[in-house]
Protein backbone atom coordinates (compact mmCIF):
# COMPACT_ATOMS: atom_id res chain seq x y z
CA UNK A 1 0.00 0.00 0.00
CA UNK A 2 2.74 2.29 0.87
CA UNK A 3 4.70 1.47 -2.47
CA UNK A 4 1.71 2.09 -4.73
CA UNK A 5 1.15 5.55 -2.81
CA UNK A 6 5.16 6.46 -3.66
CA UNK A 7 4.64 5.08 -6.89
CA UNK A 8 1.87 7.92 -7.44
CA UNK A 9 3.04 10.51 -5.80
CA UNK A 10 6.46 9.97 -8.07
CA UNK A 11 3.96 10.05 -11.19
CA UNK A 12 2.20 13.66 -9.90
CA UNK A 13 5.81 15.11 -9.09
CA UNK A 14 6.97 13.74 -12.04
CA UNK A 15 3.51 15.04 -14.23
CA UNK A 16 4.10 18.81 -12.56
CA UNK A 17 7.61 18.69 -14.15
CA UNK A 18 6.28 17.95 -17.59
CA UNK A 19 3.41 20.27 -17.47
CA UNK A 20 6.11 23.10 -16.60
CA UNK A 21 7.70 21.65 -20.24
CA UNK A 22 4.35 21.49 -21.95
CA UNK A 23 3.34 25.02 -21.00
CA UNK A 24 6.57 26.29 -22.31
CA UNK A 25 6.10 24.73 -25.88
CA UNK A 26 1.95 26.26 -25.60
CA UNK A 27 3.44 29.19 -25.19
CA UNK A 28 6.05 29.00 -28.34
CA UNK A 29 3.59 27.26 -30.70
CA UNK A 30 0.19 28.35 -29.65
CA UNK A 31 -2.72 26.48 -30.76
CA UNK A 32 -0.76 23.92 -32.74
CA UNK A 33 -0.37 20.68 -30.20
CA UNK A 34 -4.73 20.90 -30.99
CA UNK A 35 -4.93 17.65 -33.65
CA UNK A 36 -3.22 13.99 -32.75
CA UNK A 37 -1.18 12.76 -35.49
CA UNK A 38 -1.80 9.09 -34.51
CA UNK A 39 -4.50 6.71 -36.32
CA UNK A 40 -5.68 3.69 -34.84
CA UNK A 41 -4.67 -0.19 -35.27
CA UNK A 42 -7.13 -2.86 -36.21
CA UNK A 43 -6.69 -5.95 -34.24
CA UNK A 44 -5.31 -8.33 -36.99
CA UNK A 45 -2.66 -5.37 -37.20
CA UNK A 46 -1.70 -5.29 -33.33
CA UNK A 47 -1.17 -8.72 -33.57
CA UNK A 48 0.97 -8.52 -36.83
CA UNK A 49 3.22 -5.96 -34.98
CA UNK A 50 3.15 -8.06 -31.53
CA UNK A 51 5.40 -10.92 -33.65
CA UNK A 52 7.82 -7.92 -34.46
CA UNK A 53 10.65 -7.46 -32.73
CA UNK A 54 11.35 -3.85 -31.27
CA UNK A 55 13.66 -1.94 -31.54
CA UNK A 56 12.79 0.43 -28.06
CA UNK A 57 9.74 -0.83 -26.15
CA UNK A 58 9.18 1.37 -22.98
CA UNK A 59 6.20 2.80 -20.68
CA UNK A 60 6.40 7.16 -20.70
CA UNK A 61 4.33 9.83 -20.85
CA UNK A 62 2.53 10.94 -22.90
CA UNK A 63 0.25 14.24 -24.04
CA UNK A 64 -3.49 13.66 -25.20
CA UNK A 65 -3.93 16.54 -27.50
CA UNK A 66 -7.80 15.80 -27.17
CA UNK A 67 -8.10 16.06 -23.02
CA UNK A 68 -5.04 17.70 -22.67
CA UNK A 69 -3.62 15.42 -20.31
CA UNK A 70 -0.32 13.54 -19.39
CA UNK A 71 -0.22 10.01 -18.82
CA UNK A 72 1.91 6.67 -19.07
CA UNK A 73 1.85 4.59 -21.84
CA UNK A 74 3.60 1.60 -23.34
CA UNK A 75 5.52 3.12 -26.28
CA UNK A 76 6.60 0.72 -29.02
CA UNK A 77 9.27 1.53 -31.69
CA UNK A 78 9.40 -0.61 -34.68
CA UNK A 79 11.33 0.15 -37.88
CA UNK A 80 9.70 3.14 -38.97
CA UNK A 81 6.41 2.54 -37.06
CA UNK A 82 6.03 3.83 -33.31
CA UNK A 83 2.75 2.10 -31.56
CA UNK A 84 1.24 3.58 -28.51
CA UNK A 85 -1.59 1.16 -27.22
CA UNK A 86 -3.64 0.44 -29.92
CA UNK A 87 -2.35 3.35 -32.39
CA UNK A 88 0.24 3.87 -34.33
CA UNK A 89 2.44 6.65 -36.35
CA UNK A 90 4.44 6.33 -39.46
CA UNK A 91 7.91 7.85 -38.59
CA UNK A 92 9.40 8.99 -41.79
CA UNK A 93 6.31 10.88 -42.49
CA UNK A 94 7.42 13.09 -39.17
CA UNK A 95 9.87 16.13 -38.38
CA UNK A 96 11.60 15.77 -34.81
CA UNK A 97 11.77 18.67 -32.65
CA UNK A 98 13.44 18.32 -28.84
CA UNK A 99 12.93 20.36 -25.87
CA UNK A 100 15.43 20.22 -22.49
CA UNK A 101 14.60 21.87 -19.17
CA UNK A 102 16.05 20.90 -15.61
CA UNK A 103 12.50 19.29 -15.20
CA UNK A 104 13.15 16.58 -17.83
CA UNK A 105 13.28 16.68 -21.78
CA UNK A 106 10.65 16.50 -24.48
CA UNK A 107 10.92 14.73 -27.96
CA UNK A 108 7.75 16.56 -30.57
CA UNK A 109 6.96 14.49 -33.37
CA UNK A 110 4.62 16.10 -35.91
CA UNK A 111 3.23 15.40 -40.06
CA UNK A 112 0.64 16.58 -41.90
CA UNK A 113 -1.99 15.27 -39.46
CA UNK A 114 -1.05 16.81 -36.10
CA UNK A 115 1.58 16.29 -33.12
CA UNK A 116 2.98 13.73 -31.01
CA UNK A 117 4.53 14.71 -27.49
CA UNK A 118 6.67 12.53 -25.42
CA UNK A 119 7.77 13.25 -21.95
CA UNK A 120 11.29 11.77 -20.72
CA UNK A 121 12.57 12.14 -17.09
CA UNK A 122 15.85 10.12 -17.64
CA UNK A 123 18.52 11.93 -19.58
CA UNK A 124 19.85 8.20 -20.90
CA UNK A 125 16.35 7.26 -22.00
CA UNK A 126 15.59 10.62 -23.52
CA UNK A 127 19.16 10.41 -25.71
CA UNK A 128 18.63 6.76 -26.51
CA UNK A 129 14.57 7.29 -27.88
CA UNK A 130 16.23 10.82 -29.68
CA UNK A 131 19.08 9.06 -31.59
CA UNK A 132 16.24 6.12 -32.69
CA UNK A 133 13.78 8.13 -33.85
CA UNK A 134 16.34 10.30 -35.41
CA UNK A 135 17.25 7.67 -37.97
CA UNK A 136 13.74 7.48 -39.08
CA UNK A 137 12.47 11.03 -38.96
CA UNK A 138 12.90 14.10 -41.64
CA UNK A 139 15.95 16.11 -40.08
CA UNK A 140 16.92 19.95 -40.68
CA UNK A 141 19.55 22.30 -40.60
CA UNK A 142 21.45 20.28 -43.48
CA UNK A 143 23.44 22.94 -43.62
CA UNK A 144 25.27 23.01 -40.45
CA UNK A 145 25.53 19.69 -39.83
CA UNK A 146 26.98 18.79 -43.30
CA UNK A 147 29.53 20.46 -46.07
CA UNK A 148 29.06 19.18 -49.71
CA UNK A 149 32.30 18.14 -51.36
CA UNK A 150 32.18 16.96 -54.97
CA UNK A 151 29.33 15.33 -57.08
CA UNK A 152 29.97 11.34 -58.12
CA UNK A 153 27.64 10.44 -60.61
CA UNK A 154 24.09 12.98 -61.44
CA UNK A 155 22.23 13.54 -57.93
CA UNK A 156 24.69 11.82 -55.65
CA UNK A 157 27.52 14.08 -53.70
CA UNK A 158 30.17 13.24 -50.95
CA UNK A 159 29.58 14.96 -47.94
CA UNK A 160 31.50 15.57 -44.86
CA UNK A 161 30.09 15.48 -41.16
CA UNK A 162 31.33 18.76 -39.94
CA UNK A 163 31.45 17.46 -36.24
CA UNK A 164 32.95 13.86 -37.23
CA UNK A 165 34.72 14.77 -40.42
CA UNK A 166 33.28 11.18 -41.72
CA UNK A 167 32.05 11.31 -45.03
CA UNK A 168 28.70 10.10 -46.48
CA UNK A 169 27.01 9.89 -49.81
CA UNK A 170 24.17 12.58 -50.01
CA UNK A 171 20.79 12.25 -52.51
CA UNK A 172 19.94 15.49 -53.34
CA UNK A 173 16.53 15.93 -55.08
CA UNK A 174 15.31 19.72 -55.53
CA UNK A 175 11.78 20.02 -54.10
CA UNK A 176 11.11 22.12 -57.24
CA UNK A 177 11.21 19.64 -59.87
CA UNK A 178 11.03 15.76 -57.59
CA UNK A 179 7.38 13.98 -57.38
CA UNK A 180 7.33 14.20 -53.49
CA UNK A 181 4.29 10.77 -53.91
CA UNK A 182 6.58 9.08 -55.77
CA UNK A 183 10.20 9.79 -53.46
CA UNK A 184 7.96 9.66 -50.04
CA UNK A 185 7.16 6.34 -51.49
CA UNK A 186 10.64 5.23 -52.21
CA UNK A 187 12.19 7.10 -48.63
CA UNK A 188 9.53 4.86 -46.68
CA UNK A 189 10.34 1.91 -48.58
CA UNK A 190 13.95 2.26 -47.73
CA UNK A 191 13.28 2.81 -44.56
CA UNK A 192 11.30 -0.32 -44.17
CA UNK A 193 13.43 -3.48 -46.10
CA UNK A 194 17.00 -4.02 -46.27
CA UNK A 195 18.64 -5.62 -49.47
CA UNK A 196 22.22 -6.37 -50.58
CA UNK A 197 21.17 -4.53 -54.15
CA UNK A 198 18.97 -1.80 -52.28
CA UNK A 199 21.19 1.32 -50.63
CA UNK A 200 20.87 1.74 -47.01
CA UNK A 201 19.28 5.20 -46.18
CA UNK A 202 20.57 6.30 -43.22
CA UNK A 203 19.07 9.72 -42.75
CA UNK A 204 16.76 11.89 -44.10
CA UNK A 205 16.92 15.75 -44.21
CA UNK A 206 14.70 18.55 -45.77
CA UNK A 207 15.12 22.20 -46.50
CA UNK A 208 13.59 24.84 -48.75
CA UNK A 209 15.33 24.04 -51.73
CA UNK A 210 16.10 19.88 -51.46
CA UNK A 211 15.17 16.43 -49.60
CA UNK A 212 18.78 14.51 -48.97
CA UNK A 213 18.64 10.83 -48.79
CA UNK A 214 22.10 9.98 -47.10
CA UNK A 215 23.66 6.86 -47.41
CA UNK A 216 27.04 5.65 -45.57
CA UNK A 217 29.91 6.63 -48.14
CA UNK A 218 30.21 3.99 -51.16
CA UNK A 219 31.70 4.01 -54.47
CA UNK A 220 29.83 3.46 -57.29
CA UNK A 221 29.88 4.27 -61.42
CA UNK A 222 26.49 4.19 -63.09
CA UNK A 223 26.27 1.20 -66.02
CA UNK A 224 25.51 3.31 -68.74
CA UNK A 225 29.04 5.11 -67.56
CA UNK A 226 31.30 2.00 -67.90
CA UNK A 227 29.20 0.86 -70.80
CA UNK A 228 30.04 4.23 -72.96
CA UNK A 229 33.56 4.24 -71.63
CA UNK A 230 34.39 1.24 -73.40
CA UNK A 231 33.74 -1.91 -70.98
CA UNK A 232 32.52 -4.96 -72.69
CA UNK A 233 30.87 -7.22 -70.24
CA UNK A 234 32.11 -11.19 -70.07
CA UNK A 235 29.28 -13.79 -69.93
CA UNK A 236 29.42 -14.41 -66.13
CA UNK A 237 29.11 -10.69 -65.92
CA UNK A 238 26.13 -9.93 -67.61
CA UNK A 239 24.51 -13.06 -66.26
CA UNK A 240 25.38 -11.88 -62.54
CA UNK A 241 23.77 -8.49 -63.43
CA UNK A 242 20.42 -10.31 -64.19
CA UNK A 243 20.39 -12.43 -61.86
CA UNK A 244 21.09 -9.60 -59.12
CA UNK A 245 17.99 -8.05 -60.85
CA UNK A 246 15.67 -11.12 -60.51
CA UNK A 247 16.87 -11.75 -57.32
CA UNK A 248 15.75 -8.16 -56.13
CA UNK A 249 12.30 -8.86 -57.90
CA UNK A 250 11.98 -11.70 -55.71
CA UNK A 251 12.69 -10.27 -52.47
CA UNK A 252 10.30 -7.31 -53.14
CA UNK A 253 7.71 -9.55 -54.29
CA UNK A 254 7.46 -11.35 -51.17
CA UNK A 255 6.95 -8.03 -49.77
CA UNK A 256 3.94 -7.44 -51.98
CA UNK A 257 5.66 -4.73 -53.65
CA UNK A 258 7.94 -4.12 -56.91
CA UNK A 259 10.61 -1.70 -57.60
CA UNK A 260 8.64 -0.11 -61.21
CA UNK A 261 11.66 1.48 -62.57
CA UNK A 262 14.20 -1.10 -63.76
CA UNK A 263 16.52 0.63 -66.19
CA UNK A 264 20.21 0.42 -67.48
CA UNK A 265 20.23 4.37 -65.69
CA UNK A 266 19.00 3.23 -62.85
CA UNK A 267 21.87 0.63 -62.10
CA UNK A 268 24.92 1.34 -59.89
CA UNK A 269 28.00 -0.60 -60.09
CA UNK A 270 29.48 -1.04 -56.83
CA UNK A 271 33.16 -0.83 -57.67
CA UNK A 272 34.45 -0.92 -54.29
CA UNK A 273 33.14 -5.09 -54.20
CA UNK A 274 35.59 -7.77 -54.80
CA UNK A 275 32.91 -8.87 -57.18
CA UNK A 276 30.08 -7.71 -59.37
CA UNK A 277 27.52 -6.29 -57.31
CA UNK A 278 24.83 -3.51 -57.92
CA UNK A 279 22.66 -1.17 -56.50
CA UNK A 280 19.42 -0.47 -58.16
CA UNK A 281 18.30 2.87 -57.58
CA UNK A 282 15.46 5.34 -57.96
CA UNK A 283 12.31 2.97 -57.28
CA UNK A 284 8.64 4.29 -58.39
CA UNK A 285 6.66 2.06 -56.12
CA UNK A 286 2.89 3.39 -56.65
CA UNK A 287 1.36 3.22 -53.16
CA UNK A 288 -2.49 3.76 -53.97
CA UNK A 289 -3.57 3.32 -58.01
CA UNK A 290 -5.29 5.96 -59.51
CA UNK A 291 -5.60 7.34 -63.08
CA UNK A 292 -3.70 10.18 -61.75
CA UNK A 293 -0.86 8.28 -60.74
CA UNK A 294 -0.84 5.87 -63.36
CA UNK A 295 -0.45 8.79 -66.04
CA UNK A 296 2.42 9.96 -63.70
CA UNK A 297 4.18 6.73 -63.87
CA UNK A 298 3.72 6.33 -67.67
CA UNK A 299 5.33 10.05 -68.17
CA UNK A 300 8.05 9.48 -66.03
CA UNK A 301 8.97 5.99 -67.33
CA UNK A 302 11.06 5.86 -70.07
CA UNK A 303 8.54 4.44 -73.34
CA UNK A 304 10.61 1.66 -74.01
CA UNK A 305 10.84 0.53 -70.21
CA UNK A 306 6.97 0.42 -70.26
CA UNK A 307 5.33 -3.27 -70.59
CA UNK A 308 2.63 -3.65 -73.15
CA UNK A 309 -0.38 -4.23 -71.03
CA UNK A 310 0.72 -0.90 -68.91
CA UNK A 311 0.65 1.27 -72.40
CA UNK A 312 -2.48 -0.70 -73.30
CA UNK A 313 -4.11 0.08 -69.85
CA UNK A 314 -5.09 -3.28 -68.82
CA UNK A 315 -2.60 -3.37 -66.29
CA UNK A 316 -1.10 -1.36 -63.43
CA UNK A 317 3.24 -1.90 -62.74
CA UNK A 318 3.72 -4.76 -61.05
CA UNK A 319 6.51 -7.79 -60.27
CA UNK A 320 5.39 -8.76 -63.62
CA UNK A 321 6.25 -5.42 -65.19
CA UNK A 322 9.57 -4.92 -63.88
CA UNK A 323 10.71 -8.61 -65.58
CA UNK A 324 9.51 -6.84 -68.79
CA UNK A 325 11.89 -3.76 -67.95
CA UNK A 326 14.60 -6.53 -66.77
CA UNK A 327 14.42 -8.01 -70.29
CA UNK A 328 14.43 -4.66 -72.09
CA UNK A 329 18.01 -4.00 -69.63
CA UNK A 330 18.75 -7.39 -70.92
CA UNK A 331 18.13 -6.22 -74.63
CA UNK A 332 20.06 -3.13 -74.60
CA UNK A 333 23.06 -4.97 -73.19
CA UNK A 334 23.33 -7.47 -75.38
CA UNK A 335 22.70 -5.76 -78.16
CA UNK A 336 24.96 -2.49 -77.10
CA UNK A 337 27.38 -1.30 -79.75
CA UNK A 338 30.25 1.04 -77.64
CA UNK A 339 30.98 2.66 -81.03
CA UNK A 340 27.03 4.14 -80.97
CA UNK A 341 25.90 6.44 -78.06
CA UNK A 342 22.68 7.29 -78.74
CA UNK A 343 21.94 3.22 -79.81
CA UNK A 344 19.82 3.35 -76.22
CA UNK A 345 18.04 6.36 -76.47
CA UNK A 346 16.94 6.04 -80.05
CA UNK A 347 17.02 2.64 -80.93
CA UNK A 348 13.67 0.53 -80.61
CA UNK A 349 13.16 -3.19 -79.33
CA UNK A 350 13.27 -5.09 -82.31
CA UNK A 351 12.26 -8.74 -81.75
CA UNK A 352 13.59 -10.05 -85.74
CA UNK A 353 17.01 -9.05 -84.36
CA UNK A 354 16.72 -11.42 -81.41
CA UNK A 355 15.28 -14.01 -83.45
CA UNK A 356 18.24 -13.86 -86.26
CA UNK A 357 21.48 -13.50 -83.69
CA UNK A 358 19.81 -16.74 -82.39
CA UNK A 359 19.04 -18.77 -85.10
CA UNK A 360 23.07 -18.10 -86.20
CA UNK A 361 24.11 -19.66 -82.68
CA UNK A 362 21.90 -22.86 -83.17
CA UNK A 363 23.24 -23.11 -86.94
CA UNK A 364 26.24 -21.80 -86.48
CA UNK A 365 28.18 -23.98 -89.02
CA UNK A 366 25.76 -22.06 -91.59
CA UNK A 367 26.65 -18.93 -90.91
CA UNK A 368 30.03 -19.20 -89.89
CA UNK A 369 31.21 -17.76 -93.21
CA UNK A 370 29.30 -14.81 -94.39
CA UNK A 371 29.94 -11.62 -94.15
CA UNK A 372 27.32 -10.54 -92.18
CA UNK A 373 27.87 -12.55 -88.56
CA UNK A 374 25.96 -10.43 -86.12
CA UNK A 375 27.93 -12.64 -83.15
CA UNK A 376 31.04 -10.45 -84.32
CA UNK A 377 28.70 -6.84 -84.50
CA UNK A 378 27.66 -7.78 -81.08
CA UNK A 379 30.31 -8.65 -78.39
CA UNK A 380 27.86 -9.45 -75.30
CA UNK A 381 25.69 -11.77 -77.24
CA UNK A 382 27.15 -14.84 -75.98
CA UNK A 383 24.31 -17.81 -76.26
CA UNK A 384 21.02 -19.45 -77.86
CA UNK A 385 19.69 -19.67 -74.31
CA UNK A 386 20.79 -16.11 -73.34
CA UNK A 387 18.52 -14.87 -76.22
CA UNK A 388 15.63 -17.23 -75.17
CA UNK A 389 15.55 -15.56 -71.84
CA UNK A 390 15.62 -12.27 -73.14
CA UNK A 391 12.76 -13.05 -75.43
CA UNK A 392 10.43 -14.74 -72.81
CA UNK A 393 10.92 -11.45 -70.83
CA UNK A 394 9.77 -9.58 -73.64
CA UNK A 395 6.89 -11.67 -74.21
CA UNK A 396 3.49 -10.09 -73.79
CA UNK A 397 2.02 -10.79 -70.18
CA UNK A 398 -0.08 -13.74 -70.83
CA UNK A 399 3.00 -15.12 -72.72
CA UNK A 400 5.37 -13.63 -70.14
CA UNK A 401 8.06 -16.13 -68.02
CA UNK A 402 7.69 -16.27 -64.60
CA UNK A 403 10.10 -14.83 -62.06
CA UNK A 404 10.75 -18.14 -60.48
CA UNK A 405 11.27 -19.93 -63.81
CA UNK A 406 13.39 -16.89 -64.77
CA UNK A 407 15.84 -17.47 -62.04
CA UNK A 408 16.33 -21.05 -62.94
CA UNK A 409 16.62 -20.54 -66.73
CA UNK A 410 19.03 -22.54 -68.21
CA UNK A 411 21.26 -19.82 -69.44
CA UNK A 412 22.21 -19.45 -65.66
CA UNK A 413 22.36 -23.23 -64.81
CA UNK A 414 24.76 -23.52 -67.78
CA UNK A 415 27.04 -20.95 -66.38
CA UNK A 416 26.85 -22.14 -63.12
CA UNK A 417 27.97 -25.59 -63.90
CA UNK A 418 31.68 -24.59 -65.43
CA UNK A 419 31.83 -23.66 -61.89
CA UNK A 420 31.91 -26.45 -58.80
CA UNK A 421 32.47 -25.06 -55.30
CA UNK A 422 34.92 -26.68 -53.38
CA UNK A 423 32.92 -26.52 -50.03
CA UNK A 424 29.61 -25.65 -49.51
CA UNK A 425 28.58 -22.57 -48.26
CA UNK A 426 26.70 -21.87 -44.79
CA UNK A 427 23.22 -20.39 -46.05
CA UNK A 428 22.53 -17.21 -45.01
CA UNK A 429 19.44 -16.18 -44.16
CA UNK A 430 17.66 -12.24 -44.26
CA UNK A 431 15.15 -12.01 -42.39
CA UNK A 432 11.63 -11.73 -44.16
CA UNK A 433 9.01 -9.01 -43.69
CA UNK A 434 5.64 -8.54 -42.88
CA UNK A 435 3.24 -6.38 -45.36
CA UNK A 436 0.36 -4.74 -43.20
CA UNK A 437 -1.71 -3.81 -46.26
CA UNK A 438 -4.39 -1.45 -43.97
CA UNK A 439 -1.41 0.51 -42.58
CA UNK A 440 -0.83 1.50 -46.23
CA UNK A 441 -4.01 2.42 -47.29
CA UNK A 442 -4.31 4.70 -43.65
CA UNK A 443 -1.31 6.68 -43.34
CA UNK A 444 0.10 8.76 -46.15
CA UNK A 445 3.30 7.39 -48.02
CA UNK A 446 3.81 4.02 -45.75
CA UNK A 447 3.38 0.48 -47.35
CA UNK A 448 5.60 -2.32 -45.42
CA UNK A 449 7.62 -2.45 -42.41
CA UNK A 450 10.01 -5.16 -41.20
CA UNK A 451 9.32 -8.25 -39.22
CA UNK A 452 12.64 -9.01 -37.79
CA UNK A 453 14.48 -12.16 -37.28
CA UNK A 454 11.48 -13.94 -35.93
CA UNK A 455 11.20 -15.93 -39.66
CA UNK A 456 13.43 -16.42 -42.13
CA UNK A 457 13.16 -16.56 -45.65
CA UNK A 458 12.06 -20.45 -46.65
CA UNK A 459 13.10 -19.90 -50.20
CA UNK A 460 16.66 -18.56 -49.39
CA UNK A 461 16.42 -15.53 -51.40
CA UNK A 462 19.95 -15.27 -51.42
CA UNK A 463 21.39 -18.70 -51.53
CA UNK A 464 21.73 -18.19 -55.60
CA UNK A 465 23.35 -14.83 -55.01
CA UNK A 466 25.74 -16.33 -53.39
CA UNK A 467 26.42 -19.19 -55.85
CA UNK A 468 26.76 -16.61 -58.69
CA UNK A 469 29.32 -14.47 -56.45
CA UNK A 470 31.75 -17.45 -55.37
CA UNK A 471 31.41 -17.80 -59.47
CA UNK A 472 33.05 -14.37 -59.88
CA UNK A 473 35.46 -14.93 -57.40
CA UNK A 474 36.83 -18.12 -58.78
CA UNK A 475 36.50 -16.53 -62.49
CA UNK A 476 38.38 -13.36 -61.82
CA UNK A 477 41.21 -15.39 -60.14
CA UNK A 478 41.10 -17.85 -63.17
CA UNK A 479 42.05 -14.89 -65.01
CA UNK A 480 44.33 -13.18 -63.40
CA UNK A 481 46.37 -16.69 -64.26
CA UNK A 482 45.91 -16.33 -67.89
CA UNK A 483 48.33 -14.06 -70.45
CA UNK A 484 47.43 -10.05 -70.55
CA UNK A 485 44.96 -9.35 -73.58
CA UNK A 486 43.91 -5.75 -75.08
CA UNK A 487 40.39 -6.78 -74.13
CA UNK A 488 41.59 -7.59 -70.09
CA UNK A 489 43.22 -4.65 -69.97
CA UNK A 490 40.21 -2.75 -71.43
CA UNK A 491 38.01 -4.55 -68.68
CA UNK A 492 40.41 -3.11 -66.01
CA UNK A 493 41.17 0.12 -67.17
CA UNK A 494 37.34 0.88 -66.79
CA UNK A 495 36.41 -1.53 -63.92
CA UNK A 496 38.55 -2.25 -61.51
CA UNK A 497 37.47 -3.89 -57.86
CA UNK A 498 38.96 -3.31 -55.03
CA UNK A 499 40.68 -6.50 -53.19
CA UNK A 500 41.46 -4.45 -50.30
CA UNK A 501 38.04 -4.52 -49.04
CA UNK A 502 37.27 -7.92 -49.99
CA UNK A 503 40.39 -9.06 -47.36
CA UNK A 504 39.12 -6.68 -44.96
CA UNK A 505 35.74 -8.02 -45.33
CA UNK A 506 35.56 -11.98 -45.63
CA UNK A 507 36.48 -12.04 -41.90
CA UNK A 508 32.66 -11.83 -41.59
CA UNK A 509 30.88 -13.17 -43.94
CA UNK A 510 27.48 -11.71 -43.00
CA UNK A 511 29.02 -8.21 -43.74
CA UNK A 512 27.53 -8.59 -47.13
CA UNK A 513 24.14 -8.88 -46.13
CA UNK A 514 24.33 -6.11 -42.82
CA UNK A 515 21.48 -4.52 -41.76
CA UNK A 516 21.39 -0.94 -40.87
CA UNK A 517 21.35 -0.24 -37.10
CA UNK A 518 18.21 0.95 -37.06
CA UNK A 519 16.92 -2.15 -37.88
CA UNK A 520 18.91 -4.65 -35.62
Amino acid sequence: MLQNQKIQQQILIMNNDFRFILNKIKTIQQNTLSQNCLIQLSTSQIEEINKTIPILKQTLTIYNNHQDSLSLNLVTLIPNLLVIQNDYLVISNCTIVKFKSTQGYCIQLSNGIGNLLIFIANIENYKLWNSKLKQFCKLSNFSQKFSVQEQTIAGYYIIKHKKTNKFYIANMQPLQNTNMELLNSEIQTLRSIKHPSLLDLKWLYQDIRFVYLIYEYFKCEKLTTLLKSGLNLDQTQLASIILQLLQLTKFLNKQQIYHGNITLDNILINVQSSYLSIYLINMKFLHKIDIDTLNLYKQTTQTYYLAPEIIDGISNPSINTDLFQIGVVLYYLTFYIKLDRNFIKNDQIKMELINELEEQFLNASKFQFQQMNLKQIYKMAFSASQLDLLKRLLEKQDQRIKLEEAMKHCWFVNIKQKFKPKYERKKQHLSSLNTIIELCEQSEYTKSFVNIQQKFDDDQVLDEYNVIQEFMQQLEKNNSQKPPSRENHEKLKYFEFSKTSYDQDKSNSQNQYKFSKSVI
